[in-house]
């Protein structure tokens, strides 16, 4: 029986979903969460995802990324058009609304991370900086994962 259990729980441990939380980090009344990306090779590119809660009473506009880990990073949308799935830079930044949020997600708002200097596995940290309007920066750490943290939709749409 003792056995049996063991090989049960091994087993679960196997296929069970990657459910590594990321720590949450603030900036003035900004809150990011959930920072995370998927594995992939280096001299390729990544993926990153979040999401940025404005609990303050004006907008906030969030005019880019830097990684030490990528060439560059740009941040992009990807929406439905006709059928198709788009995807456009977005070089004006984006605008996380007084008292709202922004989700960094599959299909949707993403960072792309071009060129990335060494292999991103599975549990990996790859460290970026947010760059927002007035100057302001926050580092956070994406967490390399298989599948979305908890609350957040996975996408049919791969890069």
């Amino acid at each position: 029986m003792t056995r049996l259990l063991t090989t049960a729980f091994a087993l679960a441990a196997i296929v069970a979903p990657s459910t590594t939380l990321a720590d949450d980090y603030k900036l003035g009344a900004l809150t990011i969460r959930q920072p995370w990306s998927r594995p992939a090779q280096a001299g390729m590119n990544g993926v990153g995802f979040l999401t940025i809660v404005n609990a303050g009473k004006t907008p906030v506009t969030l005019k880019g990324a830097e990684s030490p880990a990528a060439g560059k990073i740009e941040i992009h949308q990807s929406a439905m058009a006709g059928g198709m799935m788009t995807m456009r830079r977005q070089d004006a930044g984006v605008v996380i609304p007084a008292g709202g949020q922004v989700a960094f997600a599959p299909s949707g708002y993403h960072f792309m991370l071009l060129g990335l200097k060494q292999a991103q596995g599975v549990g990996q940290k790859l460290p970026i900086t947010l760059v927002f309007d007035k100057g302001r920066k926050v580092r956070v750490e994406l967490i390399v994962q298989l599948t979305p943290p908890s609350g957040q939709a996975a996408s049919e749409h791969e890069h």
